[in-house]
C-alpha cells in the first residue's frame, strides 16, 4: 500500500521498549503490521535507558519523566511511595510532559486518530487531553483494568475515589474501547454504560515474525514458566509441594521471575538444583525457553478476567501447557476453545493432576492446540482487527466534539 494513502495513528505507549514489559509486546505487534492494513504509526512515551528493539520505520518521541529514577522501580520503597503519591501509576509526573510533547507534535502534524494502551493508565490520561485539544477520536485499549486491577491496594477511600473518577473523566472522551478479554471488557461497560456499542474484545496473540533463539535445558523432564509471577507466589508455592512429589527428573525453571518469590519454598521443600531461576530476558531467548521445555507451566490470578499474553506463545510453541487458573476464567474459556491444556483451580491439590499430567506428556498422549482455532490470534490478524476499528472512528463517533455533545445528552449533562 503506497504510504502517502496511510492514515496516520499517534500511539500512546508506556512502557515501551527499551522497558521489559509483555505489555510492550503488544503495541510493538501491532506496530509491525498496522502499515500493511493502511495506518502509519508514530510513537509517544517516556524517555528510557538503553537500546531500543522497533520497528525501524515507526517514529519515536519520548517524554521527560520529573520524577526520581528510583521511585520508579519495584523496590518496597517506591511502591509505598507510589501508592500514596502517584495517581493513578508511578508515571504520573509524566503526564503533562507528554502532553505538552504531544501537542508539539500534533501542532506540526496531522494525525488521523490517537490510540493508547494500558497498563500503565497515564497513557489514558495523555490520550484524554490531546483527543481533547485536538478533536481526535482516541481508542483506549485496556491490556488489564485500571481502578478494578486485582492487585491494585487503595491506602485511603479517598484514592479508590480518586482512581475511579480519573479514570471516568477519561474514558467519556474515549470514541471506543478494546480489552484483551470479555470479563475486563464486561467490567468497564458495566461502570461506564456510555461505552455500550463502542466496545470491542481485541485479544493478545502471538507473532510468527517472531523467531526464537536456540535454547538447550539439561537431561530431565523441564516444566517452564516465562515471565513475571505478579503476586501469584502462593500458586507457585502450590505447584512446587506438587513437583516435590514426583519423581526426581521432573524440574521446573522459572525464567524472569525474581528468586525471592521462588527460592524460599524451593528450599523449604527440598528441591534443590530440581527448581532453576533465571532473570529476565530478550523475548527471543523466552520463545526459545518455551520450545525447549518438554511442558509449559501458567500460573493465572484467581479473578476471571486474569490471562498472561504468554498464553499465545505457550499454545504456539505447540508444547502442553499445566496451568493453575479459576473456574470460569479467561484463560479456560480460551484453552476449551482451542485445547493445549490441562487446568487445575489455584486452591486445589495439585500432585495427582500434576503426576497425571507429566505421565500423559511422556507417553505422547496430550494434544497440542488446534492450529485452525489458534489461527485466529495471529497478530496479523488482530491487526487487521484492530484497523477496522480505527477505520470506523470517524467525526461523528464520542470522543470527538460533535460526538462528545451528544452523548452528553444522553448522560442527562
Amino acid at each position: 500500500m503506497d504510504r502517502a494513502t496511510h492514515k496516520k495513528l499517534l500511539v500512546i505507549a508506556n512502557p515501551y521498549p527499551p522497558m521489559a514489559s509483555a505489555g510492550t509486546n503488544r503495541v510493538v505487534r501491532f506496530l509491525r503490521h498496522l502499515p500493511d492494513e493502511g495506518w502509519r504509526p508514530s510513537v509517544l512515551t517516556a524517555k528510557a535507558r538503553g537500546p531500543a528493539a522497533v520497528p525501524d520505520d515507526v517514529r519515536v518521541a519520548r517524554a521527560t519523566v520529573p520524577w526520581p529514577h528510583p521511585l520508579l522501580g519495584g523496590g518496597r520503597r517506591s511502591a509505598v511511595v507510589n501508592r500514596w503519591l502517584a495517581v493513578p501509576d508511578a508515571y504520573s509526573a509524566w503526564i503533562v510532559p507528554a502532553v505538552l510533547k504531544g501537542r508539539r507534535i500534533l501542532a506540526r502534524e496531522r494525525f488521523d486518530a490517537l490510540f493508547s494502551s494500558s497498563p500503565r493508565p497515564s497513557v489514558h490520561v495523555v490520550a484524554a487531553v490531546l483527543s481533547e485539544h485536538a478533536d481526535l477520536p482516541w481508542l483506549a485499549d485496556y491490556r488489564d483494568p485500571w481502578s478494578t486491577y486485582q492487585f491494585r491496594r487503595f491506602p485511603t477511600p479517598a484514592h479508590r475515589r480518586a482512581h475511579y473518577g480519573l479514570e471516568a473523566w477519561s474514558l467519556q472522551r474515549a470514541a471506543a474501547v478494546t480489552a484483551v478479554n470479555r470479563p475486563i471488557l464486561d467490567d468497564l461497560v458495566a461502570r461506564h454504560p456510555w461505552l455500550t456499542g463502542q466496545a470491542h474484545v481485541l485479544p493478545n496473540g502471538f507473532d510468527r515474525t517472531e523467531e526464537p533463539e536456540k535454547v538447550a535445558l539439561d537431561d530431565g523432564f523441564w516444566i517452564v514458566h516465562t515471565g513475571r509471577l505478579y503476586g501469584r507466589e502462593q500458586q507457585v508455592a502450590a505447584f512446587l509441594e506438587a513437583l516435590a512429589a514426583q519423581p526426581p527428573d521432573v524440574k521446573a525453571l522459572f525464567v524472569g521471575v525474581d528468586e525471592s518469590r521462588v527460592r524460599p519454598d524451593a528450599a523449604r521443600l527440598g528441591l534443590g538444583d530440581r527448581v532453576r531461576v533465571e532473570p529476565l530476558v530478550p523475548l527471543p531467548v523466552a520463545l526459545g525457553y518455551q520450545r525447549a521445555a518438554d511442558a509449559l507451566l501458567l500460573v493465572n490470578g484467581r479473578r476471571p478476567e486474569s490471562m498472561s499474553s504468554k498464553v499465545f506463545e505457550y499454545l504456539q510453541s505447540g508444547r502442553p501447557v499445566f496451568a493453575i487458573s479459576p473456574t470460569g476464567s479467561a484463560a479456560r474459556t480460551l484453552f476449551s476453545e482451542v485445547g493445549g491444556a490441562t487446568c487445575v483451580v489455584p486452591d486445589a491439590s495439585m500432585a495427582e493432576p500434576l503426576a497425571a499430567f507429566v505421565a500423559a506428556v511422556r507417553a505422547g498422549e496430550t494434544m497440542p492446540a488446534a492450529q485452525p482455532a489458534l489461527a485466529r490470534y495471529d497478530m496479523s490478524r488482530l491487526t487487521a482487527d484492530l484497523a477496522t476499528i480505527l477505520d470506523g472512528l470517524t467525526p461523528s463517533l464520542p470522543g470527538t466534539a460533535a460526538g462528545r455533545v451528544a452523548r452528553a445528552a444522553t448522560m442527562g449533562r
